[in-house]
């Protein structure tokens, strides 16, 4: 009776879209804990939390975007994008709100360029978006010329956003605790976060069930790029300068933090507790590697594996929830 009652308890973990990420955190931080009991400190806290809050920032808009069904491999250049168009505007003359608002908008035109191709012209979205993200890229470095410090010392007013503090947490985090509660209350309670759902789950049927695909798409692409540029407005604010690089390869952890948590690739599934956690699983790797002091050359090793076991374990939770 009690094997029983033990197995229906896993059933119900296991079953649970995060479970898969709660296990390898849950062992992650325990690892490192006995390790590193410096890990524990409120000081390497507050960093962990604010490396992953500017992943989850972009992550939150991409989940849903995997859950229509989407891809996009340009976040990491539109990141950038923002930190340069922002800074270059202040030193420019342009007031830091403006400046902000530039970046933003900046943001949305890239959104507007990558849902005319994947959803207007109908270019597949991995390959169409692979190829903007050489595009954007290559145009700040022709702007910028390759250089981190062409455009520096930007404000000291505008060092707030990145590195002021409301009490022990900074800014980033609390902004990234906004973002994650606006995102769950589009999903969860919005008609628009439904078509979302119904677009990635079946997007014929939801065609026919009255939903306008090719306007709910273009709308989460359009706030996944604003939200990704404007953290990297943040990032420009927490180095007081525009680097130019500072997205690149950010994509595909965002996007991994996004899968781990539980987000389908195919669409019509994810989780944006899930994605927290699995934004909070790889600062928790980055940060833990460093403190025990492993070169950063097995980063990549270690993160590898730990998204393995996890694309595992959800595949058993799949299983026993019928593929949901």
């Amino acid at each position: 009776m009690k094997k029983l009652k033990s197995s229906r308890i896993f059933d119900k973990a296991i079953a649970m879209p995060e479970s898969a990420v709660i296990t390898v955190l849950c062992i992650l931080i325990i690892i490192i804990g006995v390790t590193e009991p410096n890990f524990f400190k409120t000081n390497n806290i507050m960093d962990v939390l604010r490396n992953a809050s500017y992943s989850f920032i972009i992550a939150a808009p991409l989940t849903l975007n995997m859950m229509s069904g989407g891809m996009d491999l340009t976040i990491g250049a539109v990141t950038s994008l923002g930190g340069v168009v922002c800074a270059a505007l202040i030193l420019a003359g342009v007031p830091v709100p403006l400046a902000i608002l530039g970046a933003i908008l900046a943001g949305v035109i890239c959104g507007l360029i990558k849902a005319y191709v994947t959803v207007t012209i109908g270019l597949q979205a991995f390959i169409a978006t692979l190829g903007l993200r050489y595009v954007f890229d290559g145009a700040i470095l022709v702007y910028t010329r390759g250089d981190p410090m062409l455009i520096s010392n930007v404000s000291d007013a505008f060092k707030a956003l990145g590195q002021g503090k409301l009490g022990p947490a900074y800014w980033s985090v609390i902004i990234a605790l906004l973002f994650g509660i606006v995102f769950q209350i589009i999903l969860s309670k919005t008609r628009y976060g439904r078509n979302l759902c119904a677009v990635g789950g079946n997007e014929e049927t939801a065609r026919l069930a009255g939903v306008n695909v090719s306007r709910t798409r273009y709308i989460i692409s359009i706030l996944l790029s604003a939200t990704a540029a404007f953290v990297g407005v943040i990032y420009c604010s927490r180095f007081n300068s525009a680097q130019p690089t500072i997205g690149s390869g950010t994509e595909m952890t965002i996007m991994a933090a996004a899968i781990i948590g539980g987000a389908s690739v195919g669409g019509g599934s994810g989780s944006l507790i899930g994605t927290f956690l699995g934004t909070l699983l790889i600062a928790i790797i980055k940060n833990g590697l460093v403190l025990m002091k492993v070169s950063s050359y097995w980063q990549n090793l270690v993160f590898g594996a730990i998204l393995v076991l996890s694309l595992y374990i959800d595949k058993i939770r799949r299983s026993k929830t019928g593929g949901q």
